[in-house]
């Protein structure tokens, strides 16, 4: 990655635990978006992530779900989420965008992610892609091209054999699901999470965030003993749902 990569000179700063906050393009409106980022960022959030709506969101609860699809009847494509990246990145933070295959794929895997590093993001996600397929290929090669780290997804109960696989074409950091399963569903933690993020960390070598479920800041402390990053973002479309102070939320989980 080059030296002027946001997320990687971030990463390299030595704080722990970083703090990423999920949003939704789009959610509660395209207009919304920004201020939404905004009192993230001003809420403590060291990464954001900005998932762009997609009508089949499979590794996402009903809380990421219902939102994503309020934010397309309201009428957000691939190109507003692209306008909002270029907003939420010039509020000075790194952004990863995070994507299902299928937008990516319509969009032409290239021509994403060059858009993508043309709006300013420094990484994506895309959660329903293995990097050993087709799509998967093409993703990690215009990754390289661009500068963009395609950030790999990994759940307890990954066999050491595929995240040595993986890991050979890991940057930036991990993605590690605290348990199998769908995001915002509970905060019950899998057992063996910890020594699954010990094992990820040795393998990869790389910075470990962990989300899913990550709902108060007990879960923040609990998961601060093992992950580099900490993920939370149903907490936070909960909150935008019923009106609440999403900075003042993000200040109670990052503080």
């Amino acid at each position: 990655m080059s030296e002027n990569n946001a997320l990687e000179i971030l990463l390299k700063s030595g704080k722990r635990p970083l703090f990423m906050a999920h949003m939704i393009a789009g959610y509660p409106s395209t207009a919304e978006s920004e201020k939404v980022a905004a009192a993230l960022v001003q809420g403590g959030a060291d990464i954001i992530e900005l998932q762009i709506p997609f009508s089949d969101p499979m590794a996402d609860g009903p809380t990421i779900a219902v939102a994503s699809e309020d934010a397309l009847k309201a009428g957000a494509t691939v190109a507003d989420s692209l306008e909002i990246l270029k907003k939420v990145v010039g509020l000075g933070k790194p952004v990863a965008v995070m994507s299902y295959t299928n937008p990516v794929f319509r969009f032409g895997i290239a021509k994403f992610v060059e858009a993508i590093k043309a709006a300013g993001a420094t990484a994506i996600i895309v959660p329903d892609c293995p990097f050993d397929t087709e799509e998967g290929k093409a993703l990690l090669a215009a990754g390289k091209e661009n500068d963009i780290c395609i950030i790999p997804v990994v759940s307890p109960g990954v066999p050491e054999e595929r995240l040595q696989e993986l890991a050979k074409d890991a940057c930036g950091f991990v993605y590690c699901t605290s348990r199998q399963g769908i995001t915002g569903a509970t905060s019950k933690f899998s057992n063996d999470l910890a020594d699954f993020a010990s094992t990820a960390k040795r393998i990869f070598n790389l910075p470990l965030a962990v989300g899913f479920g990550v709902k108060s800041k007990a879960d923040v402390q609990s998961l601060s003993k093992i992950a580099d990053i900490i993920i939370a973002g149903s907490v936070f479309v909960n909150a935008i749902k019923r009106g609440e102070n999403v900075e003042q939320l993000a200040r109670d989980l990052t503080s």
